[in-house]
């Protein structure tokens, strides 16, 4: 091969890998997404026709290459779309080390109850860092549940929402939280931090299951999310195994309940994000079937309302 063809070929990849970082962190991180989907459940109540639901995780606050404006713009994305319920699902400070964040946390609207559940990040931060962080979201009016649930008033009828304490972190009891209910109830919406509870499901008793953890994979390199030797990564950071989900992105209807795992909006460990924009996911409810089987394709109850391209939807 000529020496020409050769230097030039250096130079080439060399300037690819200089692209394809500046993206990872500078573009991508910044590059917040809003996906709106509307979603058919089955047998829904007529009153809860259109109840629009906002969804936010993984916020990272204080994390290398964090940015608290693009957190702001988050926030002001979903309350602008009217949500009737705000979901918060964990890792709200990076290592669980709460840090000043402009008031990220509080003063949410008043037609909106917000609900939320704790990651992995925020187990890790010492007890006093825990109780400030329960004291944030206390102060925000932020309903934590923790392997519980609560009914909340919705559109004149009561809606069960359920929330688990990590799964990642072996810390879920889903069981302890499905029994908060009556034995006839199903819930409206299940929260968890990871995906991971999906192993867990019971059949029939949440109509939605909202997490995060995964950013996405947040380095994309398989088509999945799915972090190559994850397990590997792990224990050479000296890191406790975790409880791996089922899926790392997108929806996935999962034995009778329809799952959404955002990308999320923050990083852990590297600041870095590659195919995997940041996201705020806007869902609006509608009735679908009466009947939803266990097993079911989930685009049959999903439609997204802004599609993208192929190309954009290819670096999202």
């Amino acid at each position: 091969m000529p020496k020409r063809a050769i230097t030039g070929g250096v130079v080439g990849v060399f300037f690819l890998g200089v692209a394809v970082w500046a993206y990872a962190r500078h573009v991508a991180p910044r590059w917040l997404e809003a996906v709106r989907l509307r979603v058919a459940v089955p047998a829904l109540p007529s009153d809860w026709e259109g109840v629009r639901i906002a969804h936010l995780t993984d916020f990272h606050v204080g994390g290398r290459g964090v940015r608290l404006d693009m957190l702001w713009r988050a926030r002001r994305i979903a309350e602008a779309f009217g949500p009737d319920i705000i979901a918060l699902t964990g890792d709200f400070y990076d290592r669980g080390r709460p840090v000043p964040d402009g008031g990220l946390f509080v003063g949410w609207p008043d037609s909106a109850v917000v609900v939320g559940v704790l990651g992995n990040h925020d187990n890790r931060g010492s007890a006093e860092d825990q109780k400030t962080l329960r004291e944030r979201l206390a102060a925000g009016g932020v309903h934590v549940l923790k392997n519980d649930a609560v009914v909340i008033p919705l559109r004149e009828r009561c809606a069960w929402i359920v929330g688990v304490d990590d799964p990642f972190t072996f810390r879920a009891d889903i069981t302890t939280a499905i029994t908060a209910m009556p034995s006839n109830a199903e819930a409206l919406l299940l929260l968890a931090h990871s995906p991971a509870i999906a192993n867990d499901l019971p059949i029939g008793r949440a109509r939605l299951v909202f997490s995060g953890h995964t950013h996405g994979g947040q380095i994309r390199v398989l088509p999945s999310g799915r972090v190559p030797f994850a397990g590997m990564l792990r224990r050479m950071a000296h890191e406790p195994p975790g409880n791996d989900p089922v899926f790392y992105r997108g929806v996935r209807w999962l034995r009778g309940s329809l799952v959404v795992v955002s990308n999320g909006l923050g990083m852990s460990e590297l600041p870095l994000r590659f195919l995997t924009r940041p996201q705020v996911v806007l869902i609006e409810i509608v009735r679908g079937p009466e009947n939803g089987a266990s097993c079911d394709e989930a685009a049959r109850y999903v439609t997204r309302l802004d599609p993208p391209s192929r190309l954009l939807r290819w670096l999202s």
